[in-house]
């Protein structure tokens, strides 16, 4: 009798929710342990539409091999710095002008990468078009050649102004759809959509 009590006492215990709930974590942790592994890799280092790579472990890393990006988007020096006193001395208006123009070469800078982020391939593909094209296009030309690709009219308007409302794409008063600097800048920053894989 002593050890049937005692072998309900020990069931008492085991069925509990917090033994059963960890008994139910470990065998689904120790089924699933592969795809666990390959979803903590992927977490820990993700691989970013426009080819930049961040890694939850990057201050662990030494200067030298920080990743760095390959081309960075630079504030052109035609452009006049406006504002600055006239009596400067040369040398500090031309430090000046010099931090300035970095500046602004970093706020293209997260500028692209949110477009790398705002951006969907569709409507960077459509961008790799336009600039394919050498050309200046009519919204007519480029309704008719996406209408195999995209059949909705909406989704093919709303590509358009998209790239319209981030001026990397203008319609002029012809209604000539015209790639921007800041397009071939930015697609240039982008470098070439890298190809779709099969799932």
């Amino acid at each position: 009798m002593d050890i049937s009590k005692l072998i309900l006492d020990y069931l008492k215990v085991i069925l509990t929710a917090p033994v059963l709930f960890s008994i139910v974590a470990i065998f689904f942790i120790f089924q699933f342990r592969e795809d666990i592994k390959a979803l903590l890799l992927r977490i820990a280092k993700i691989k970013l539409p426009g080819g930049t790579e961040v890694s939850t472990s990057q201050s662990n890393l030494p200067a030298a091999e920080d990743p760095k990006m390959e081309m960075e988007p630079t504030a052109s020096k035609e452009v006049q710095i406006q504002g600055l006193p006239d009596n400067m001395p040369p040398q500090q208006r031309q430090a000046i002008e010099q931090i300035i123009r970095s500046h602004i070469a970093t706020a293209y800078l997260w500028e692209y990468r949110y477009l790398n982020y705002f951006l969907v391939r569709g409507t960077q593909e459509v961008l790799d078009w336009l600039i394919g094209l050498k050309q200046p296009t009519i919204y007519a030309h480029y309704d008719s050649t996406w209408l195999p690709l995209v059949p909705s009219a909406n989704e093919r308007a709303a590509r358009i102004n998209v790239l319209q409302t981030h001026h990397l794409v203008e319609q002029d008063q012809n209604g000539l759809l015209i790639v921007t600097p800041k397009g071939l800048e930015y697609q240039g920053w982008r470098g070439p959509l890298p190809p779709l894989s099969a799932p």
